[in-house]
């Protein structure tokens, strides 16, 4: 079974990061000199290497060691191509600038891992395409087995193609219900969604029971992918019916992925509870692009009550929604 990849992003501050991303360049540099035509001069590699720990600290910038039980076994590095960035660009798309796993480690499915890793940062920043130059000897086929197409457009500066692909929708089935902690409740404290929906803003709101520690673990969770937030995940059990409530993270909002977020959301709280019963919830009358997402996911209305919007004093209609009990398969024989 595959292990699990644990990301870091290298800083200047850090000295020990520092110094494992040296060497791993070197070793990335080595094997791109065997590929290329015009290998790269030995002072030029330290001044390289150097100048990328450098240039770390904006937020679209990343570049992050990859351990597996403690070893590294290779890194990401990709940014968010901006108008005054020097060097060929294209501004707006996610840029895979470099891209390494040790050779003892590959075939063992880390580098499909670490590309959904930086996908899934890419699509965080904002962007909805990407691109590359790929090693024509060990990259071009695992770009292209990643779904990158050749542009037959050639880099300026390393006069190697470039290859594009769009950055696809959020894989929410790759999603784990993970306990709330401090971090991930003080991220989602700063949660804000573009209007009507942001009544349900975190950020402002009371939050004594977001931060209410009994709770988590126990009632409140988060759906993770990997150290990343996809939503806040809450839950009471009622006799043997189940109360949910969830929230998606802002920037995944509104892109038509409602129901894949809900469903997992629903399958990791029954395998975590082991509930198989009745599954409610219930969603302001308004909200109808909340609604078709429920529908989708199964949900059917059951009644219309008088309740409150949270901190906001002001009664509105709400529909309960119930997801009935999952249908039994039959065992094979």
């Amino acid at each position: 079974m595959e292990k699990q990849i644990l990301y870091t992003q290298v800083s200047a501050e850090n000295a020990e990061h520092c110094h494992v991303f040296e060497m791993l360049m070197y070793a990335y540099i080595a094997e791109l000199n065997q590929h290329l035509e015009r290998p790269l001069p030995e002072p030029f590699q330290q001044k390289w290497i150097h100048s990328i720990i450098a240039m770390q600290g904006p937020c679209d910038r990343h570049l992050e060691l990859c351990y597996v039980d403690g070893e590294a076994i290779g890194f990401l590095y990709g940014k968010i191509d901006h108008e005054d960035h020097k060097g060929y660009i294209k501004p707006g798309y996610g840029y895979i600038m470099e891209f390494y796993v040790k050779s003892e480690h590959r075939r063992n499915g880390y580098g499909r891992n670490m590309f959904r890793r930086l996908e899934n940062l890419f699509r965080a920043d904002g962007a909805s395409r990407m691109y590359l130059t790929a090693d024509p000897v060990t990259g071009k086929p695992f770009w292209e087995a990643m779904g990158f197409q050749n542009t037959q457009e050639k880099s300026p500066e390393n006069h190697l193609y470039l290859y594009e692909r769009p950055i696809s929708g959020i894989d929410f089935a790759s999603g784990r219900l993970m306990p709330l902690d401090q971090n991930a409740a003080e991220i989602i404290s700063t949660w804000v969604y573009e209007t009507p929906y942001d009544v349900y803003n975190f950020k402002g709101a009371s939050d004594d029971w977001l931060m209410d520690t009994s709770t988590w673990g126990t009632e409140q969770f988060c759906l993770m992918d990997g150290e990343r937030i996809l939503g806040q995940v809450a839950c009471q059990l009622d006799g043997t019916d189940l109360w949910v409530g969830w929230s998606m993270a802002p920037h995944l909002c509104g892109k038509g992925t409602g129901s894949e977020f809900v469903a997992q959301c629903v399958k990791e709280l029954r395998a975590l509870t082991n509930h198989t019963g009745r599954i409610l919830l219930r969603v302001a009358a308004w909200n109808r692009r909340a609604i078709r997402a429920y529908e989708k996911a199964g949900f059917t209305y059951v009644e219309t009550i008088q309740d409150e919007i949270a901190y906001s004093n002001h009664m509105e209609d709400f529909w309960v929604m119930a997801l009935q009990r999952p249908v039994s398969t039959a065992s094979e024989t």
